[in-house]
């Protein structure tokens, strides 16, 4: 009885590390450059120099805001 307890819990715990690994590959070789399927940032040259550096335009991103929880926020600094 005990040893097939063991033999069970072993078993489970084997089979648990053999699919999470499993997953794990799978997420890193999901043959994309990044995790998770982000896409990568890719920035364009303008040609431009500032220092010797050059000047990328990156793509726009949206932002969005509650309004009503940024103007509450702004009050209470306000009040500080």
């Amino acid at each position: 009885m005990q040893a097939s307890r063991l033999v069970r819990a072993l078993i489970a715990t084997l089979s648990i590390v053999l699919v999470a690994s499993a997953l794990v590959g799978a997420t890193w070789y999901s043959g994309k450059d990044t995790a998770f399927g982000a896409a990568p940032v890719v920035g364009v040259p303008t040609g431009e120099l500032v220092n010797g550096v050059p000047v990328y335009r990156l793509p726009s991103i949206t932002v969005t805001a509650s309004r009503s929880k940024e103007l509450a926020r702004m009050a209470n600094d306000e009040q500080r």
